[in-house]
C-alpha cells in the first residue's frame, strides 16, 4: 500500500510538471508574467489572523441573541424578587401601623371610661358643692337672725359704740339697762374708719343679740320707735350678700304685686306674692 502511494505521488508531480509545461507553451511569455506577479502580491498582502481568545469567544456565545433592552428571564426574576421584599417591607410597616393603632385604640377607650368617671364624679362634686352652699347659706341666715344692723348714727371718735346703743335701745323697747346688757352680745362698727367710700355717711353698726327674743322685739318695735325718728336712725336685718342681692332683684315684683292689689313680701333670698314663692 506504501509502495502504491508513492508511485501516486509521483504520477501526480509529474502530471503537475506536464501541466505547468503545457500552460507555458500555450500562453505568451508576457501572460505568464503577468500571472507570475500577481500571484506574488497576493501571496504578499496575505496577513495571517491571530488566534481567537477563548474568553472573548465565551463571552460572545453567552450573549448570543441578546438584544439591548431585551426582557430576559433573569431580569424578570430580578423584578419579582424586588417586589416581593417590597412587599415584605411594606406589610412590615402595616402590622406596625395597626400595633399603634390598636394601642391607641384601647388607649382612647380607657380614656373615654376615665373621663365618663370624671363627668360621674364632677356631677357628684357639684351636688355635693351646691348641697354645702346651701348648707352655708342656710347657717349663717340663722346665725344673722339673731343680728340688727343700726344705719345713720354719727361716729365719734373713742367713742363706746356698745353702750350707745344699749342707751338706745333702751328707748326703743321698756327694758333695763342691765337687762339689755345681758341680752346684747356684741357690738362693733362695719368697714374700714378711713374708708373713701362710706366717709360720706356712718359706718353701719352691726348689733348681735344673746337672746332672740330680745332681738325681735327690738326689730318690731324699732319701726314706730319716737328715737329712730328724732335721732334720723333705722334699724334693719342682717342678711347675707346672696340674700341682699335677690332681694335687690325682686324688689320690683313686690311692688308691682302690691299695686295690683296682691298681696307680696320679701323673704331671705326669696319673695312670697299671694303665697307663692318667686326665686330672684
Amino acid at each position: 500500500m506504501a509502495n502504491v502511494s508513492k508511485a501516486a505521488k509521483a504520477q501526480l508531480l509529474t502530471d503537475h510538471d506536464y501541466n505547468l509545461t503545457a500552460l507555458r507553451e500555450a500562453c505568451e511569455e508576457e501572460e505568464i508574467e503577468e500571472m507570475e506577479e500577481e500571484n506574488r502580491k497576493m501571496s504578499h498582502n496575505h496577513t495571517p489572523l491571530p488566534s481567537p481568545n477563548p474568553k472573548k469567544m465565551k463571552s460572545k456565545n453567552q450573549d448570543v441573541g441578546k438584544q439591548p433592552g431585551e426582557i430576559t428571564n433573569e431580569t424578570i426574576l430580578d423584578a419579582i424578587q424586588t417586589l416581593i421584599k417590597r412587599f415584605d417591607e411594606q406589610d412590615d410597616r402595616l402590622k406596625a401601623f395597626e400595633s399603634r393603632m390598636e394601642a391607641n385604640t384601647q388607649a382612647v377607650r380607657e380614656n373615654k371610661e376615665e373621663i365618663s368617671k370624671v363627668k360621674e364624679e364632677m356631677l357628684m362634686l357639684k351636688k355635693e358643692n351646691a348641697s354645702l352652699k346651701q348648707i352655708c347659706l342656710e347657717q349663717a341666715r340663722y346665725k344673722r337672725r339673731w343680728d340688727l344692723r343700726l344705719m345713720g348714727l354719727p361716729e365719734k371718735d373713742k367713742e363706746d359704740t356698745r353702750e350707745t346703743v344699749i342707751g338706745i335701745l333702751t328707748r326703743v323697747i321698756p327694758v333695763s339697762v342691765e337687762k339689755l346688757r345681758e341680752s346684747v352680745d356684741t357690738v362693733h362698727r362695719l368697714g374700714k374708719k378711713n374708708d373713701a367710700a362710706t366717709n360720706r355717711m356712718p359706718r353701719p353698726i352691726i348689733i348681735q343679740f344673746a337672746l332672740r327674743t330680745v332681738r325681735d322685739e327690738v326689730w318690731r318695735r324699732s319701726r314706730e320707735a319716737r328715737v329712730c325718728r328724732e335721732m334720723n336712725i333705722q334699724f334693719k336685718e342682717d342678711f347675707s350678700k346672696e340674700d341682699r342681692e335677690a332681694r335687690a332683684k325682686l324688689w320690683p315684683k313686690v311692688q308691682e304685686a302690691r299695686r295690683n292689689g296682691k298681696k307680696a313680701s320679701l323673704r331671705e333670698g326669696y319673695a312670697l306674692i299671694d303665697g307663692r314663692r318667686v326665686d330672684p
